[in-house]
């Protein structure tokens, strides 16, 4: 995703994978404003006593996660009602989006939006220096069932220059 970019749309994925990770911190250094539907906030909320929902809502209270209402992009039942509403917030406003889902990803990409995950989102951290190393950070997602293929694993550590190749 462009530096150029300075709004962006999240959805649950990589908000609950950051929050778990301890590492929503970089966000609002790496936006100006982080928007998120209530259809997204609903899920991340879902199980309160989960340290990722507790982070997350301590992000909305900070009030670097601003909420935002829903609207939905049609989408041929092929988007879960998450990926949905945060794909038609980012069409609306013309903003980024960070989503994870490979279908969801391909879909956004088609209607022209700007999109990142979570590793894309590290790896720019790492950039930043907001974030010292990603692959601690992939090892600890890894370990706490967050689904990373192999290939994106690779690529995520070859552009944070962690291995060579």
């Amino acid at each position: 995703m462009p530096s150029s970019v300075r709004i962006v749309v999240a959805d649950a994925g990589p908000l609950i994978a950051l929050g778990r990770l301890d590492a929503l911190h970089p966000l609002p250094a790496l936006f100006a404003e982080i928007q998120v539907t209530a259809t997204v906030l609903a899920e991340c909320a879902a199980r309160r006593e989960f340290v990722d929902a507790q982070r997350i809502g301590q992000a909305v209270q900070a009030g670097w996660l601003k909420p935002c209402a829903d609207h939905f992009e049609e989408s041929g039942g092929r988007l879960d009602p998450c990926e949905a509403s945060a794909i038609a917030r980012a069409l609306e406003i013309d903003a980024g989006l960070l989503l994870d889902d490979r279908a969801a990803v391909v879909y956004a990409r088609a209607l022209g939006l700007k999109v990142l995950g979570t590793l894309g989102l590290l790896v720019l951290a790492k950039r930043r220096a907001l974030v010292e190393r990603v692959a601690p950070l992939i090892v600890q997602l890894q370990a706490g069932g967050h689904y990373l293929g192999a290939n994106a694993v690779q690529a995520a550590l070859r552009a944070a220059g962690e291995v060579k190749g």
